[in-house]
């Protein structure tokens, strides 16, 4: 069985590399989801993570792999927190890495779709023959569907 039987997470909101983080953010938290598709020419591009951009709210100092590992001293740094907040609007989606994974289509078996899955932290994106996304794929959607087939 392939990946044409399961169905997919809702038509997906494919931003664009040019939307704002701070567009991105609002979309996210009015979905209630942790990450959305991005699309170039409505092709592919990657995905963008909320962590990338809570990553934006914080000093440039603490962001690095080598960075501060506490900001205790900085008190409760809500000033600051708001300054990056506003800062939000001038940034692009393309400002930050995006997530790159790897790609299904329709036809992938539902096993290896399964192990992609388990290797990555975000759904997956299932593109048609023309590079376009036709939807992203979630542990929660594989699994209900496995469960449906078993017929438990």
């Amino acid at each position: 069985m392939t990946l044409r039987a399961v169905p997919l997470l809702p038509e997906p909101v494919c931003l664009s590399p040019d939307t704002s983080l701070l567009e991105a953010l609002r979309l996210m938290l009015d979905k209630g989801v942790n990450h959305l598709p991005v699309c170039n020419g409505g092709k592919w591009a990657g995905l963008v993570d909320i962590n990338d951009i809570l990553g934006e709210l914080l000093p440039a100092s603490a962001r690095g792999e080598h960075g501060l590992k506490d900001l205790r001293f900085v008190g409760d740094g809500t000033a600051l927190i708001a300054t990056h907040i506003k800062e939000l609007a001038a940034k692009r989606v393309l400002d930050v890495e995006l997530l790159d994974l790897p790609t299904l289509d329709e036809d992938t078996p539902l096993l290896e779709a399964a192990l992609l899955l388990h290797r990555h932290a975000a759904p997956l994106p299932v593109l048609g023959t023309d590079g376009r996304l036709k939807g992203m794929l979630s542990r929660r959607a594989l699994l209900a569907h496995l469960i449906a087939q078993v017929g438990i």
